[in-house]
């Protein structure tokens, strides 16, 4: 029976979740050095790494895997029938484990950096949980995703889901729509809409909208020892919010705004409707 998936394309996503959780979360970690808290120029460092990284990566792999680089990315092409349940699992698989390991060499570039502080204690990496035996964890949670004790679980599962439906939106119709304008630059537009949704998220959730990327940081902080600052109020909302506001954004494509079989023939080029015919 025929396939609609390669080990390189499996590769492909694999190894690109990797560099995105090294590039976004890396960022977190990197740019806590120089601060205590949020505040704006740390706020738009760590939108713009991850804006850009998913843009660059998407460049990168595009042509291999589709460069989903999101479960929820995914899980919007299997809804449509653009590839199958079981390549869409596969790639869901390969974006979960490439995370870990993303989050694992942060947590090794990251080594040390908590050493200094029973020196130090007012430094701004002394911030990072202690763990049960008075060491510390890893630096800044490696970039950990929580919702914040100013939110309410209600808002952060809102902002989650129209962050998500503000990524997915942006892929299917400036990347997949046959009519689309946007030709090579949809990766800019994609990595422009995942810029935006952490400006507006980051204050309030840590912004996750791509399950993957929360789920790294909270597999390597519990493999560290601080489980039980990871998994509590609202770890669920990076799980579930992602996947509806990505099931929304399908279907408003696929119902309101994806152009007219007649429309994408018309647009497609000659060889392909040939191919198709």
């Amino acid at each position: 029976m025929a396939t609609d998936w390669t080990m390189r394309q499996l590769a492909a996503e694999f190894f690109a979740m990797v560099l995105f959780v090294w590039i976004g979360t890396g960022s977190a970690v990197s740019s806590g050095m120089w601060t205590d808290g949020s505040d704006p120029a740390r706020l738009l460092t760590i939108s713009v790494a991850f804006g850009i990284g998913i843009s660059v990566l998407a460049y990168g792999i595009g042509h291999i895997s589709g460069g989903h680089i999101n479960p929820a990315v995914t899980f919007a092409f299997m809804g449509l029938g653009e590839i199958s349940m079981i390549k869409g699992l596969l790639y869901m698989a390969v974006q979960f484990l490439g995370a870990i390991v993303g989050s694992l060499i942060v947590w090794g570039c990251a080594a040390g950096l908590t050493d200094t502080c029973e020196d130090a204690g007012d430094a701004p990496v002394c911030t990072s949980p202690l763990k049960a035996n008075g060491e510390y964890g890893p630096a800044f949670t490696l970039g950990l995703n929580q919702v914040a004790a100013t939110s309410s679980l209600g808002s952060a599962f809102l902002l989650e889901l129209v962050g998500t439906y503000l990524l997915v939106f942006t892929v299917l119709n400036s990347a997949l729509d046959k009519k689309s304008g946007a030709g090579n630059a949809a990766c800019t537009a994609i990595g422009w809409s995942v810029l935006l949704a952490h400006i507006n998220l980051i204050p309030f959730t840590g912004c996750g909208i791509n399950p993957a990327r929360s789920f790294g940081p909270m597999i390597v902080d519990s493999m560290a020892g601080i489980s039980g600052q990871v998994w509590i109020r609202g770890w669920w909302v990076y799980y579930v919010a992602p996947f509806v506001g990505s099931g929304l954004a399908a279907a408003t494509y696929k119902f309101l705004l994806a152009s007219p079989d007649e429309e994408a023939a018309e647009a497609a080029p000659k060889e392909d409707v040939e191919e198709s015919a």
